[in-house]
């Protein structure tokens, strides 16, 4: 087992057309490949738990090799605010807070907890603080944000 490192990946173009990049925490397992040890605040696709090879001439930069079957929830709001009620609330599905900046709670969340029971945390937040925003990280195509997945459903792990 490697010492957990990190990685960095583009997540957004700067309006200058500069690359701003995300340090992404993992653990060397091959040839350009990680272990994906905590779940991204910006980067879209994949989760902690998942394994994904470095691919520069991919648009992403990487490509998820083999799915972990976590979920990861992206909250934008006051961390300092919002953490104290969304963590123990999280914890209760079997997740945990992986990653906190002022403005951003990043979660992982067992896929076996289900969408209902994860949607309805972060529906109850958008009440308790109006003007959240949250998304899941690893549910929609980076691409076009819109369509599943459907990672979840080949390892039949989901539940209702």
């Amino acid at each position: 087992m490697s010492k957990p490192t990190t990685v960095n990946l583009v997540a957004a173009t700067n309006p200058d057309g500069t690359p701003f990049y995300e340090s992404v925490l993992v653990e060397h397992i091959g040839p350009q490949r990680y272990l994906v040890l905590a779940s991204p605040g910006l980067l879209e696709g994949f989760a902690a738990g998942d394994e994904i090879e470095l691919v520069p001439e991919q648009g992403s930069g990487y490509r998820v090799t083999k799915r972990g079957g976590n979920v990861c929830v992206q909250f934008f709001w006051n961390a300092d605010e919002s953490r104290p009620w969304l963590e123990p609330r999280v914890a209760a599905l079997g997740g945990r807070l992986d990653g906190q900046t002022p403005g951003i709670l990043v979660f992982t969340i067992p896929v076996t907890a289900g969408f209902p029971a994860i949607e309805s945390i972060f529906y109850e937040a958008d009440k308790r603080y109006p003007g959240c925003k949250w998304m899941y990280g690893n549910v929609y195509d980076p691409v076009d944000g819109v369509t599943q997945l459907n990672w979840w459903l080949q390892s039949g792990a989901e539940r209702d």
